[in-house]
């Protein structure tokens, strides 16, 4: 029983995990804009989700949650990716502008 419930709120926090990234990650490639996100809240989230890893790697020889931590990870670095370009794009429109 333990097992089920352990594994049901994984199924969770994946699919919740994944479901907040993705939107994320699709309204930056549609807006082309990251004004309002934070470069150093992402550059944090990646730092942690680098030591989740490497936690989970020495902790847990488990395929699954290896991989949710590595998918976490991909979702991380995806945004602060796009985020870091899409701010330096918008400080370079400005700057041609003037």
């Amino acid at each position: 029983m333990k097992d089920i419930i352990a594994l049901t709120l994984l199924l969770i926090y994946t699919v919740c995990e994944y479901t907040a990234y993705v939107p994320q990650i699709v309204k930056l490639i549609k807006t082309k804009s990251a004004k309002d996100l934070s470069v150093l809240s992402w550059l944090t989230w990646v730092v942690s989700g680098i030591c989740y890893l490497i936690y989970v790697l020495l902790e847990s020889p488990e395929m699954g949650v290896i991989y949710i931590a590595s998918m976490n990870l991909v979702f991380m670095i995806t945004v602060c990716i796009l985020t870091l370009y899409y701010q330096k794009n918008q400080k370079l429109k400005k700057h041609k502008k003037k």
